[in-house]
């Protein structure tokens, strides 16, 4: 009786883990976004004013592995590509983020399109503002959970479940709307960005409610050249070679929770390291547990416009036990060439270079 009552006792905590972890059904629990450890790698989907700042044109890929240790770890996806319309002082992007949760495989797929503007404050400064429009889609399998009516004393009964929630259905679609604004010039940039404007309900069912809680976020960096220097062609490939520390910041709160990604990167040639810290150690999360959640260790390399980036995470947290973290990122920039119709007579527009990160 002991080893069933026990077998039970793990079973609902499993699922109250699940309910935690996809916070589905619930008035009183908020979702909030994936984070991505190398958000300087993945600059669409950290605002909607990066579309356009690279050179000409550039695509990328960036791939979240998190909680290893559990049995359905939780997997992120983003592709993303944007285009510099330099005549028309503008800029371009399409954004694709599939993102996928524990032994409920809740599922969020996402795709926006972004547009952006280029406004050449002085030789120096740019303004840069940016909106996002996209749609989203939601689904959960119900087959792979285990309900409350489906245990009993001997443990599973693999019996139908009865629970209403199942029958609420297992899929949404919604709009969501983001804005952005950079400011920038060849060493430093800030930007801002508040995603989820129209707070869309992500609830399965019509009679329950579930905002999304608009997500704001101030992010920051500035680049210190050690020796070399800018690079001067769009090829990134100077006589000299770069040696550079660029220290950054980003600062998110959605909802009740905020969080503080503090650091620096090391240039050398075509390698790059980089240290973070996650956390806010003065705050307490909804949980009561501290602030800080972990160190972010990454490592990069460039070669011909393509950039790869691997970044580890080291938890801090009590979360430590469910295992590793791993983030992989690779970027390429090329040049589309087509007819300029018209020549853009604005002051010359500081390049907002690709290795910045």
């Amino acid at each position: 009786l002991n080893l069933s009552i026990s077998f039970v006792q793990m079973k609902i905590g499993k699922i109250l883990l699940i309910l935690g972890c996809c916070v589905w059904g619930s008035r009183n629990v908020q979702s909030q976004d994936v984070q991505l450890s190398q958000y300087y790698n993945a600059p669409l989907y950290l605002n909607p004013a990066f579309a356009g700042t690279a050179e000409n044109t550039r695509v990328g890929i960036n791939y979240r592995t998190q909680w290893r240790g559990i049995e359905k770890p939780f997997n992120s996806v983003s592709l993303f590509a944007d285009h510099n319309l330099e005549p028309y002082n503008s800029g371009i992007g399409i954004l694709y983020f599939r993102d996928t949760q524990g032994d409920s495989r809740l599922t969020t797929n996402e795709f926006s399109v972004m547009y952006s503007y280029t406004v050449n404050i002085n030789d120096s400064w740019v303004f840069k503002p940016g909106l996002q429009a996209g749609f989203v889609s939601r689904d959960i399998n119900y087959g792979s959970m285990v309900f409350g009516d489906q245990l009993n004393n001997n443990g599973q009964t693999n019996a139908s479940t009865a629970d209403p929630i199942v029958a609420a259905g297992n899929s949404k679609v919604y709009g969501d709307f983001s804005a952005g604004g950079l400011f920038y010039n060849e060493n430093a940039w800030m930007g801002l960005s508040f995603h989820h404007l129209n707070t869309p309900n992500q609830a399965f069912s019509k009679a329950d409610i579930q905002d999304l809680p608009m997500k704001f976020s101030a992010h920051a960096g500035y680049k210190f050249y050690l020796s070399g220097g800018a690079p001067k062609s769009k090829s990134y490939r100077g006589s000299s070679t770069e040696v550079s520390l660029t220290p950054t910041f980003l600062f998110k709160k959605q909802g009740q929770a905020s969080q503080l990604d503090l650091g620096t990167y090391l240039t050398y040639d075509i390698l790059m390291a980089g240290l973070w810290y996650r956390g806010v150690p003065v705050v307490k999360n909804d949980t009561g547990l501290g602030g800080t959640e972990a160190l972010v260790l990454m490592l990069g390399a460039y070669f011909q416009g393509a950039t790869f980036g691997y970044s580890y995470d080291y938890t801090l947290s009590g979360l430590r036990g469910s295992g590793s973290v791993h983030e992989l990122s690779l970027i390429y920039e090329f040049e589309i060439k087509y007819k300029k119709f018209r020549k853009s007579k604005n002051t010359p527009c500081p390049k907002f270079h690709r290795r910045y990160q």
